[in-house]
């Protein structure tokens, strides 16, 4: 094929890199802006009075987490906060629970209860959180998912903060563990796709709308959450935690963020089945619910455009560059050199940014980062999947069980 046949092609995949080198530059100001915007929790010494302690209700949902339950639990035990209780809400079919006596042992701190029936509307989650509010004594509430592990002053300098800030609640930024290949290459990229995404510097200020939290650790005033209506007001949310925070900032509670990637960990997904399986039920659908996007054509629209971003910022400069370095060498021409040129730039460029961001705020492992364009292939089948459930109002499949969300 003649190079001017080419021409037009070329010349719209170079205006595509361009966006996408823009991106970039875009993204590594915003990120790094958040990141220095967000305070980090801190040691923060409270009267040494046992009884000055707030209580703390402890919400730990479980469904089927043999393989990840036992870092979280021993997490639990070793806190060296002084008042708390734990609510474990069960729904498993393994060993589950057997596992969880085990661990548990005589501790008085830890109950076990057995989930509900669902009613119409609730979903899985948020039906389990709301349950085990409902068993707990505290003050505060903190829900917390089995898929953590976190250092023993974690419940001591999270508390600490929320009450040096007076805040009615409080979430954080975790340190995302990742081991297999497919974590490695896979969840940094919606993961980092999201930091760009969400307002973080602004959802410390109260005087702002933004809001955010992360699902796994959400400490809440039991008044608060009382008064909001609790999960019962987004009982059929996918992407509760961050429902759960607009919520109650849209109530004139004030809500926090910190990071805290130094003192807990997160491991999200085991497999790629797992992260197809996650992914595909919130990264398209909780977006629209949240915006509250009603309309099938506009949904649509969003899912291409979304797709068409993913690929133009993780895939394009990657593709671009192999097909242009292999052109040029079965026929040199300075369009391609050029278009090689400024494709490889811009992947470069991705790169590096992408390498810092990570490493900064602990997503994955960094050095895995070359092959984030494999990531992004599967980013866009993951949004595909995920619009064409929530198009087509099919169940979504979570841990074995099957939800219909309305959207």
């Amino acid at each position: 094929m003649s190079e001017l046949v080419m021409l037009p092609a070329i010349t719209v995949t170079a205006i595509l890199l361009f966006l996408s080198l823009l991106f970039w530059m875009i993204y590594l100001t915003k990120t790094l802006f958040d990141y220095k915007k967000l305070p980090k929790l801190q040691e923060n010494k409270l009267d040494k009075n046992k009884e000055s302690y707030p209580f703390i209700s402890i919400v730990l949902p479980t469904r089927n987490e043999s393989h990840r339950i036992k870092g979280c639990l021993e997490s639990l035990k070793k806190q060296t906060y002084p008042n708390f209780e734990v609510i474990i809400v069960d729904d498993s079919e393994d060993n589950t629970v057997e596992i969880i006596k085990n661990i548990v042992g005589n501790d008085k701190r830890f109950k076990i209860i057995k989930e509900n029936e669902k009613h119409d509307g609730w979903i899985g989650k948020p039906h389990a959180l709301q349950q085990g509010s409902r068993e707990a004594k505290g003050e505060w509430l903190l829900f917390i998912d089995a898929d953590v592990s976190f250092n023993e002053k974690l419940v001591e300098n999270a508390v600490q903060h929320a009450i040096k800030n007076s805040l009615d609640m409080l979430s954080v930024m975790m340190n995302v563990v990742c081991k297999t290949f497919w974590e490695k290459t896979v969840q940094p990229v919606p993961i980092g796709l999201l930091l760009f995404l969400v307002p973080l510097s602004r959802v410390n200020n109260p005087e702002n709308k933004a809001s955010f939290a992360a699902g796994p650790f959400i400490l809440i005033k039991k008044r608060v959450f009382n008064k909001i209506g609790g999960y019962e007001q987004i009982k059929d949310k996918i992407a509760d935690d961050v429902e759960l925070a607009k919520l109650v900032k849209e109530s004139g509670f004030k809500i926090g963020l910190a990071h805290a990637q130094h003192l807990i960990k997160l491991r999200m997904y085991r497999n790629l089945r797992e992260i197809w399986e996650g992914w595909s039920k919130n990264i398209f659908m909780g977006s629209i619910q949240k915006r509250g996007v009603k309309s099938k054509t506009l949904q649509l629209l969003l899912a291409l455009l979304g797709l068409f971003a993913v690929f133009d910022v993780m895939v394009l400069p990657a593709f671009t560059t192999i097909i242009s370095l292999i052109t040029n060498l079965l026929n040199p021409s300075p369009t391609w050199l050029h278009l090689l040129i400024l494709a490889a730039f811009t992947w470069l460029l991705s790169l590096l940014v992408q390498f810092h961001v990570h490493k900064k705020y602990l997503i994955g492992d960094p050095r895995y980062t070359p092959l984030y364009f494999l990531g992004g292939i599967i980013t866009m089948g993951l949004l595909v999947n995920s619009a064409i459930k929530t198009l087509t109002n099919s169940k979504v499949t979570w841990k074995g069980k099957g939800y219909l969300i309305k959207t």
